[in-house]
């Protein structure tokens, strides 16, 4: 039975990760949106702990899919931002959108505490 757990754990962990991953955001980021520490996002990514009902409620919510979603097996298509072609965000890749993205959020942490 210990086994049994174990293994729904660390499935649970992966899923999360996956979604995680596919929605371009961090562990931290995604702490945040779910009012969780990052460390115990990582922990559960590795499967590592027990999650609470309310804190898969609130991972799902922040990772913008269903609850039922984190036991599934299936791929969930992510919503793009669209960026219009003459706009001036339309030359950076997506990885630079990413770093631009990250950049601001950094910024804003810092100066929020000002």
């Amino acid at each position: 039975m210990k086994d049994m757990i174990n293994e729904s754990r660390k499935k649970l962990g992966e899923r999360i990760r996956e979604l995680r991953k596919s929605s371009g955001i961090t562990q931290e980021e995604l702490g945040e949106k779910a009012a969780l520490n990052y460390k115990f996002i990582g922990e559960l990514e590795r499967g590592k702990v027990n999650v609470s009902l309310d804190s898969i409620v609130r991972i799902a919510g922040a990772l913008g899919v269903k609850t039922g979603d984190l036991f599934s097996k299936e791929k969930i298509p992510q919503q793009k931002i669209l960026v219009k072609d003459k706009g001036p965000f339309s030359h950076f890749s997506p990885q630079d959108l990413q770093l631009i993205k990250k950049t601001l959020h950094l910024l804003n942490k810092v100066f929020s505490k000002v």
